[in-house]
């Protein structure tokens, strides 16, 4: 259960949401790890990302996102472009998955997409998106998504 409270903002007629000092803060934001040699559009991506209500880290290359797994609280999602300037995307995925608790994966790519859904599951990718990217599909796939139960297998290919 995630515990919020609501309160009547001032100004634009919404609510603020308060987060529970006692939930964790991935059960109010998804952690959301995103490797993407583009600056721009890392900083984009993760952007849209947090005002869509996730804690975004970007790297722009494999090593240090895998460091990353190292020395951050857990990942609930990996985001990774398939080129990268020092590792191969896939790679990143394989090894992430790999971390307990292990992130959901999604690969982004400006390649066509392997029409074999099956080789991006030996990998750990469980989503794959093309650009340029569609982020009402990245963000609902997101927030539709829930970690597997144990010795689930992951659903490869486009969602």
């Amino acid at each position: 259960m995630i515990g919020v409270g609501a309160t009547p903002a001032r100004g634009w007629g919404g609510l603020m949401i308060q987060a529970d000092p006692h939930t964790p803060v991935s059960a109010v934001r998804p952690r959301v790890l995103v490797v993407e040699d583009n600056d721009a559009a890392s900083r984009g991506l993760a952007r849209l990302l947090e005002i869509q209500g996730f804690e975004v880290v970007t790297f722009q290359d494999g090593g240090s996102a895998l460091r990353a797994f190292e020395s951050e609280p857990p990942f609930d999602f990996l985001l990774t472009d398939m080129r990268l300037p020092d590792l191969d995307g896939r790679e990143v995925a394989r090894i992430a998955r790999e971390q307990l608790p292990p992130p959901r994966v999604a690969l982004i790519t400006g390649w066509d997409p392997d029409p074999d859904p099956g080789s991006y599951a030996s990998w750990g990718i469980e989503w794959v998106f093309t650009k340029p990217l569609d982020f009402s599909k990245l963000v609902s796939t997101l927030r539709g998504a829930s970690s597997p139960g144990p010795g689930a297998s992951p659903t490869p290919g486009p969602p």
